[in-house]
């Protein structure tokens, strides 16, 4: 009875409701494996590696001799040689929608809603969610894919940007879901929670048994009127901007030796200025610039994007 209480609070878990990890607001996610290319041997099952996903497949250690984990890894890839399969199951007679999602999940019996947090620290400001999925769908279910950008206002977990879809027909091969943003506010976000699901009503135990949805290839995409550029989940430099929001002068604090250049925008994509970087650090001034939310992205001398971010110009 405790396993089946348990799971019941878990499946309620995977609603946007409960989206409450709480992040650390000046920190960088290391978003990592996005091609789901490495996985890591847990003994009764595999996750997909690194700090940013995660599944409750520990669910399995519960009882391994009774249930299977229903997100494993398969050579059926976009790319590469690995992607994500998520198959609906049934766990103890009940239907459990498979999820990837970016948060940590440590089952805990005694408090089921504790077991999971949604979220990873994240501050920029992407345009595009994208990928690539294959789907079989089983007797008209659904699967789920979407990412929501929020922000801790002292008190609660406020959305800011949402890129939500459903999937229903089955694909005859690798097909790319490309979700425009919805921003629902002009704050900078801290957080990010990314998810799939292979039954989209797992959260009131409807799905059917062996739907099935593939994941590879998940980035996101930032975009201007002008051109684009993506950038994949894992940067290749790690930038610090001092003090943001700022007001006067911004200061940008990378990992590395550039060469190359800045270019920042506004949220409405119109190219703000261009700027030379030549070192590790450089600043550069907001005197021109209005109140209000603005991107940038770091580009070496081939153009090739290295980082991307946001940062906040308010007057004091």
């Amino acid at each position: 009875m405790r396993i089946l209480t348990m799971l019941f609070f878990l499946t309620l878990a995977f609603q946007p409701f409960f989206l409450v990890a709480q992040c650390d607001t000046e920190t960088n996610v290391d978003l990592n494996n996005p091609g789901m290319e490495d996985w890591v041997n847990e003994g009764n099952y595999e996750d997909p590696a690194g700090s940013f996903w995660d599944t409750a497949n520990r669910t399995v250690d519960l009882a391994p001799f009774l249930i299977n984990p229903n997100v494993t890894k398969s050579t059926d890839a976009h790319s590469g040689t690995y992607s994500a399969k998520l198959e609906t199951s049934s766990w103890f007679g009940l239907t459990s929608s498979a999820t990837v999602f970016s948060g940590e999940f440590d089952p805990d019996e005694g408090n089921p809603l504790e077991s999971i947090k949604f979220g990873k620290p994240f501050t920029e400001t992407p345009d595009y969610f994208r990928g690539w999925y294959k789907y079989e769908p089983v007797s008209g279910d659904s699967a789920e894919i979407y990412t929501y950008l929020h922000r801790w206002d002292g008190s609660e977990r406020v959305r800011v940007a949402e890129a939500y879809t459903k999937v229903y027909d089955a694909t005859s091969g690798w097909e790319q879901f490309n979700i425009e943003f919805e921003y629902l506010s002009s704050d900078m976000p801290d957080s990010i929670t990314m998810v799939f699901a292979s039954s989209a009503g797992g959260a009131e135990f409807q799905g059917r048994v062996g739907n099935t949805l593939y994941i590879d290839d998940v980035e996101l995409y930032y975009c201007t009127v002008t051109s684009g550029f993506s950038t994949p989940l894992m940067s290749e430099l790690d930038v610090n901007t001092f003090p943001n929001p700022a007001d006067g002068m911004l200061r940008f604090d990378l990992d590395d030796h550039v060469n190359g250049s800045i270019r920042i925008f506004s949220m409405d994509g119109r190219e703000m200025g261009e700027y030379r970087v030549n070192g590790d650090t450089f600043t550069i001034s907001l005197d021109r610039y209005s109140d209000g939310l603005y991107k940038y992205v770091i580009l070496d001398d081939s153009s090739t994007a290295l980082a991307s971010g946001s940062f906040m110009k308010k007057r004091d």
